[in-house]
Protein backbone atom coordinates (compact mmCIF):
# COMPACT_ATOMS: atom_id res chain seq x y z
CA UNK A 1 0.00 0.00 0.00
CA UNK A 2 3.22 2.33 -0.07
CA UNK A 3 1.94 5.15 -2.56
CA UNK A 4 -1.66 4.81 -2.29
CA UNK A 5 -4.25 6.73 -1.00
CA UNK A 6 -5.62 4.37 1.67
CA UNK A 7 -9.02 4.81 3.65
CA UNK A 8 -10.99 7.60 5.05
CA UNK A 9 -13.94 8.39 5.33
CA UNK A 10 -15.68 8.96 2.60
CA UNK A 11 -14.52 5.14 1.84
CA UNK A 12 -16.03 3.89 4.85
CA UNK A 13 -19.12 6.18 3.76
CA UNK A 14 -19.49 4.61 0.30
CA UNK A 15 -19.34 0.64 1.76
CA UNK A 16 -22.12 1.74 4.62
CA UNK A 17 -23.87 3.12 1.17
CA UNK A 18 -23.18 0.27 -0.70
CA UNK A 19 -24.39 -2.12 1.81
CA UNK A 20 -27.90 -0.38 2.59
CA UNK A 21 -28.86 -0.21 -1.04
CA UNK A 22 -28.11 -3.65 -1.48
CA UNK A 23 -30.22 -4.84 1.52
CA UNK A 24 -32.81 -2.92 0.28
CA UNK A 25 -31.51 -4.43 -3.33
CA UNK A 26 -32.35 -7.61 -1.71
CA UNK A 27 -35.95 -6.51 -0.06
CA UNK A 28 -37.66 -4.81 -2.79
CA UNK A 29 -36.14 -7.78 -5.80
CA UNK A 30 -34.79 -4.68 -7.49
CA UNK A 31 -31.45 -5.48 -9.66
CA UNK A 32 -30.33 -1.94 -10.55
CA UNK A 33 -29.70 -1.09 -7.03
CA UNK A 34 -27.57 -4.39 -6.43
CA UNK A 35 -25.25 -2.84 -9.85
CA UNK A 36 -25.32 0.55 -7.80
CA UNK A 37 -24.28 -1.30 -4.74
CA UNK A 38 -21.55 -2.58 -6.66
CA UNK A 39 -20.57 0.30 -8.36
CA UNK A 40 -20.11 2.28 -4.54
CA UNK A 41 -18.15 -0.89 -3.53
CA UNK A 42 -15.58 -0.62 -6.52
CA UNK A 43 -15.01 3.41 -6.57
CA UNK A 44 -14.26 2.55 -2.53
CA UNK A 45 -11.49 0.34 -3.47
CA UNK A 46 -10.39 2.61 -6.41
CA UNK A 47 -9.89 5.05 -4.27
CA UNK A 48 -8.36 3.33 -1.75
CA UNK A 49 -5.91 1.60 -4.49
CA UNK A 50 -5.16 5.14 -6.16
CA UNK A 51 -1.71 7.06 -6.31
CA UNK A 52 -3.03 10.02 -7.30
CA UNK A 53 -3.39 11.25 -3.55
CA UNK A 54 -4.63 14.93 -4.44
CA UNK A 55 -7.22 14.33 -6.40
CA UNK A 56 -8.36 12.19 -3.59
CA UNK A 57 -7.96 14.26 -1.36
CA UNK A 58 -9.73 16.66 -3.12
CA UNK A 59 -12.74 14.60 -3.08
CA UNK A 60 -12.39 13.96 0.35
CA UNK A 61 -12.62 17.76 1.47
CA UNK A 62 -15.58 18.11 -0.66
CA UNK A 63 -17.17 15.15 0.93
CA UNK A 64 -16.31 16.71 4.36
CA UNK A 65 -17.81 20.06 3.57
CA UNK A 66 -21.06 18.34 3.09
CA UNK A 67 -20.83 15.70 6.23
CA UNK A 68 -19.45 17.97 8.87
CA UNK A 69 -22.66 19.73 9.21
CA UNK A 70 -24.28 16.58 8.99
CA UNK A 71 -22.62 15.45 11.59
CA UNK A 72 -22.75 18.14 14.07
CA UNK A 73 -26.10 18.21 13.62
CA UNK A 74 -26.41 14.69 15.14
CA UNK A 75 -23.92 15.32 17.91
CA UNK A 76 -25.93 18.05 19.29
CA UNK A 77 -28.94 16.48 19.52
CA UNK A 78 -27.19 13.08 21.17
CA UNK A 79 -25.66 15.59 23.41
CA UNK A 80 -29.16 17.04 24.03
CA UNK A 81 -30.88 13.93 24.48
CA UNK A 82 -27.96 12.67 27.16
CA UNK A 83 -28.10 15.91 28.92
CA UNK A 84 -32.05 16.27 28.63
CA UNK A 85 -32.49 16.20 32.29
CA UNK A 86 -29.94 18.24 33.72
CA UNK A 87 -30.54 21.40 30.75
CA UNK A 88 -32.76 22.90 28.46
CA UNK A 89 -31.90 23.41 24.76
CA UNK A 90 -33.47 26.60 22.66
CA UNK A 91 -32.43 28.23 20.47
CA UNK A 92 -31.79 32.80 20.04
CA UNK A 93 -34.92 34.11 18.24
CA UNK A 94 -31.72 36.61 16.89
CA UNK A 95 -29.28 34.13 15.28
CA UNK A 96 -30.71 30.18 15.88
CA UNK A 97 -27.48 29.79 17.93
CA UNK A 98 -27.99 26.60 20.01
CA UNK A 99 -28.23 27.36 23.82
CA UNK A 100 -28.52 26.02 26.87
CA UNK A 101 -29.95 26.60 30.74
CA UNK A 102 -30.11 24.85 33.47
CA UNK A 103 -33.87 23.00 34.07
CA UNK A 104 -35.58 23.91 37.38
CA UNK A 105 -34.76 27.62 37.49
CA UNK A 106 -38.09 29.01 36.25
CA UNK A 107 -38.23 31.97 33.90
CA UNK A 108 -34.91 33.73 33.01
CA UNK A 109 -33.28 36.10 31.52
CA UNK A 110 -30.85 34.62 28.73
CA UNK A 111 -28.31 36.69 26.88
CA UNK A 112 -27.20 34.97 23.93
CA UNK A 113 -22.82 35.44 23.69
CA UNK A 114 -22.94 35.73 19.73
CA UNK A 115 -25.86 38.41 18.63
CA UNK A 116 -26.13 39.60 22.42
CA UNK A 117 -30.00 39.11 21.96
CA UNK A 118 -31.35 39.01 25.30
CA UNK A 119 -35.02 36.95 26.06
CA UNK A 120 -36.98 35.79 28.18
CA UNK A 121 -36.45 31.41 28.54
CA UNK A 122 -38.62 28.85 30.61
CA UNK A 123 -36.36 26.29 31.50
Amino acid sequence: MYGRYGSDTLNLALLIAGLVIAFIAQLVRFWPLTLISYALYIYAIFRMMSRNVQARQKEYYSFLKVWTPVQKWFRIRKTAFRERKQYKYFKCPGCHQQLRAPRGRGKILVTCQRCHKQFNQKT
